[in-house]
């Protein structure tokens, strides 16, 4: 899954070194989102400076949106949001910026009617390819 960078405009394809002295809006040490930004901040020999953090990943768009920093948000999040996002995404270009979801199944096994709509979503919604 590629992520984008949710932010005031900066560039249309930007490297975590270019962002070091921004402020950042994350989840709590712990959660996937946070954990990826301090990967790749690691990465580069950077620590970000996360001025406003949380427990809720889907708030961070809207705290992004009211000015307090800038955050790493998956672009399903921006598929999602649609043109009612409160942020302007970037894609960040880090070849580690990527997340895993897995959805599991037994082949021949009963799935519901819901767990087959909810499977058919998923894929619809999660399994884009996006360049």
């Amino acid at each position: 899954m590629d992520f984008a960078l949710a932010s005031q405009p900066l560039a249309e394809r930007v490297a975590v070194a270019e962002l070091a002295d921004e402020e950042y809006v994350s989840t709590r040490p712990g959660h996937w989102q946070r954990a990826l930004l301090e990967r790749l901040f690691a990465h580069e020999g950077l620590t970000p400076r996360v001025v406003c953090e949380g427990d809720e990943a889907a708030a961070t768009t809207e705290l992004i949106g009211a000015g307090l920093g800038i955050g790493l948000m998956p672009a399903v999040t921006r598929r999602g949001l649609g043109e009612f996002s409160p942020a302007t995404w970037l894609r960040l270009d880090a070849a580690d910026c990527h997340r895993t979801l897995t959805l599991v199944w037994r082949p021949h096994a009963y799935l519901s009617p819901a767990a087959q709509d909810f499977r058919r979503l998923a894929v619809e919604r999660f399994m884009l390819d996006e360049s």
